[in-house]
């Protein structure tokens, strides 16, 4: 208990200084509207100008993120030093300090965190967002993530109500990322709780145990849906399946969620920047089916389910995709279920250019992927680009896995 108490007075404390730090006085609570695209949350944000001014931007809510990732406009709007050797593919640190981020006039804790730019308009490729918001930020107050509203609230220890299932978490306090327990086919598993990603992803372990234990479940190799993150080459290796429900606490379960298994070295790095060790993490696919609140000092998080999804996230022409640093989109793999391909005629490589009438140059990455989806036995038409070629391919929406 005294421990707890500790934890709240220095987080009392840290938001007293940032309310000096920004001249203004704190709000005890603050609540914005966010959007949803491929399940990642974005929002507006404020950095505040030593003159007065405010530089909006729209930022992309990831806690399962580290650091704060500008893009090189927005860097340049703020003051913030952007390193010589700047690239369009990686994030490169700056030696500047984080400047100060409000959501509603609430300023978040970015101090001491490491800011890292990347070339161009945008702080990462297929996400229409100039700066990331990482739990750092977040681990000294009380958030409510509403997805079914559409809505963030940020409020200091103690102002709010908490309201659905309680299921205790453990937090890194450095980092702000936290993990929980879920049950998954009768077993209590530690897992990460990523909304950045739009999937959930697990130690290929569980999946292969999985397997052996329900022969009868299919399974397909590829990210596909909410389980395709960036199309890393990695993703085009991974085991997807579909679970029948995952359980966490006592909460009302989810169901028919996809997972993609992938090597459990990913999860021993990820355990290294978690509260501890991991076998995977739930992605927004699960969260955003809640209404989550996290109470980052208390250690707790609520959970109360929102409408079932409109759509099955699976019912999708099997490719993976990879948002390319000009707005592109490449084929990073085609899934294939029993060693055969799902779409015939394509190749990894491939400068994905229309599907049916939309021009996916420039759009969100979720955009394309629900431009994939549709009723199993439904055609896409595929405009592709290869070695300078333009070809037309014509591909079948298909229930994975």
């Amino acid at each position: 208990m005294m421990k707890d108490r500790a934890g709240i007075g220095f987080a009392a404390v840290t938001l007293l200084a940032l309310a000096a730090a920004t001249g203004r006085t704190q709000p005890p609570s603050s609540t914005v509207a966010f959007a949803l695209d491929h399940n990642r949350m974005t929002l507006e944000v404020e950095f505040p100008h030593a003159d007065g001014g405010v530089r909006k931007a729209r930022a992309w809510v990831d806690t399962g993120g580290t650091d704060l990732l500008v893009s090189e406009s927005l860097a340049r709007d703020l003051g913030i030093e952007v390193p010589a050797r700047l690239a369009a593919d990686q994030s490169v640190p700056s030696p500047s300090r984080a400047p100060v981020m409000r959501v509603g006039g609430l300023a978040l804790d970015t101090e001491g965190m490491t800011v890292a730019v990347r070339a161009g308009r945008v702080a990462l490729p297929g996400i229409q967002a100039e700066c990331t918001i990482a739990p750092r930020c977040l681990r000294r107050l009380h958030a409510v993530f509403d997805y079914p509203a559409r809505r963030l609230t940020l409020a200091r220890p103690g102002v709010l109500k908490p309201s659905g299932t309680p299921v205790p978490c453990r937090v890194n306090p450095e980092t702000g990322l936290f993990r929980i327990e879920a049950a998954i086919d009768g077993k209590a598993l530690a897992l990460g709780v990523d909304n950045g990603s739009a999937g959930t992803w697990v130690s290929e372990t569980l999946t292969a145990a999985w397997l052996v234990r329900h022969p009868d479940w299919t399974y397909a190799t590829g990210a596909a849906g909410s389980t395709n993150f960036f199309g890393f080459p990695f993703e085009t290796r991974g085991i997807l399946v579909r679970l029948p429900s995952i359980a966490i606490g006592a909460a009302e379960p989810v169901r028919d969620v996809a997972v993609l298994g992938l090597p459990q070295g990913l999860f021993d790095w990820y355990s290294k920047k978690s509260a501890g060790t991991v076998v995977g993490f739930l992605g927004a696919d699960v969260i955003a089916r809640y209404r989550l609140e996290v109470d980052f000092p208390g250690q707790m998080t609520w959970w109360r389910p929102g409408p079932a999804p409109a759509r099955r996230d699976l019912d999708i022409v099997g490719l993976t995709i990879r948002p390319e640093p000009d707005g592109s989109f490449a084929v990073a793999g085609v899934v294939s279920r029993n060693g055969r391909p799902m779409v015939e005629g394509v190749q990894p490589n491939d400068r994905l250019l229309r599907v049916d009438g939309l021009d996916v140059t420039n759009v969100p990455m979720g955009t394309v992927i629900d431009a994939l989806r549709g009723a199993p036995g439904a055609n896409r038409t595929l405009l592709l680009e290869r070695a300078g070629k333009r070809i037309t391919v014509q591909a079948t929406v298909v229930r994975l896995p």
